[in-house]
């Protein structure tokens, strides 16, 4: 063959490969498999470590704090504190970031605490306190922990330990909700500068893409948003909740719910495209009420928890 005509060829399969793999959409690959079920126990909110070996969850009123592998074995409680709102795992698998509550004279107290996969004992990095109206973040790669009020930003060591590379780098934002808005912010400088696309509008559930590059919330009564971490390129997505990234940062996977003012009725999960243009049905072959979803660090799986049975399971996911 024309060596000319064998480039122009392998350069079309090239641009045509590259085309498929562009444009390939998550697909449910069969129905959902139960993970974790536990009788008399209602699990939920399952989020995957960054090294995807493990799944973290709690149960209702965010009582407790669970893990397990994420073949469902190896279930392990690591406290039975009310620590389950918000918690977030560090980017090394190891430890996982709460706020806690407790009652003390009848009053209700919070705290912000680090647990450990490994047995260690947990540490304690507040003392408990009357008000704390954000949860905590881990920030500058894991070596600080930030707390935000409306004014300030408190700073804690973690304990951390980080790479040279990361030592020598410049010090990495971080993203928090603060009251009524979206803020950036950073440490040490512990400054933060307001990115909220809305004047007065009420934010949930912020979420940072893998990327870095892009932020996912919600507007209270509204609908899920995505947009640039400069606050550009803002992109309305519909009624839609508790959005996850996907691993490459394209898609969202979120639930939307419906109910009948007292328990939810019907919930699916959906996979949306960060341009607006995919809003892919993931569970309409089923009738769990699905919820809660977060995507596999491999992007093969997504976990959800159901409030029909406590159980959390697992969606296989194909493209």
């Amino acid at each position: 063959m024309n060596s000319s005509i064998s480039s122009i060829i392998t350069t079309l399969l090239l641009v045509i490969s590259l085309s498929v793999t562009a444009i390939a959409q998550p697909a449910p690959n069969g129905d959902p498999q139960k993970l974790i079920s536990v009788e008399g126990s209602d699990f939920m909110n399952p989020i995957w470590s960054p090294d995807g070996t493990k799944i973290a969850f709690t149960s209702s009123r965010q009582q407790g704090l669970w893990i397990a592998d994420t073949d469902g074995s190896n279930m392990e409680q690591i406290t039975d504190e009310s620590a389950g709102y918000g918690f977030s795992w560090s980017s090394d698998s190891e430890s996982i970031l709460t706020r806690v509550s407790e009652f003390q004279n009848k009053r209700r107290k919070l705290a912000v605490k680090i647990y450990h996969t490994n047995g260690n004992e947990p540490e304690q990095l507040t003392e408990f306190r009357d008000q704390m109206p954000t949860i905590p973040k881990w920030a500058n790669y894991d070596r600080q922990v930030v707390l935000i009020s409306d004014n300030d930003i408190e700073s804690f060591d973690s304990g951390k330990e980080v790479s040279t590379q990361q030592k020598a780098s410049v010090t990495k934002p971080f993203y928090v909700l603060k009251s009524n808005q979206i803020a950036k912010g950073k440490v040490p400088a512990n400054s933060t500068e307001n990115i909220s696309p809305f004047d007065d509008a009420q934010y949930l559930n912020l979420e940072v893409s893998p990327d870095g590059k892009k932020l996912a919330f919600e507007v209270y009564g509204g609908n899920l948003f995505v947009m640039k971490i400069d606050g550009t390129n803002l992109m309305d997505l519909g009624k839609a909740n508790r959005a996850k990234w996907s691993p490459d940062s394209q898609y969202l996977v979120a639930m939307v719910a419906e109910d009948d003012g007292h328990n939810f009725t019907k919930s699916d999960l959906y996979a949306l495209s960060i341009d607006g243009e995919e809003r892919i049905n993931l569970t309409s072959s089923t009738d769990i009420v699905a919820m809660n979803p977060d995507w596999s660090p491999q992007g093969d799986q997504i976990a959800f928890d159901s409030p029909d049975d406590g159980s959390i399971y697992i969606l296989n996911i194909s493209y």
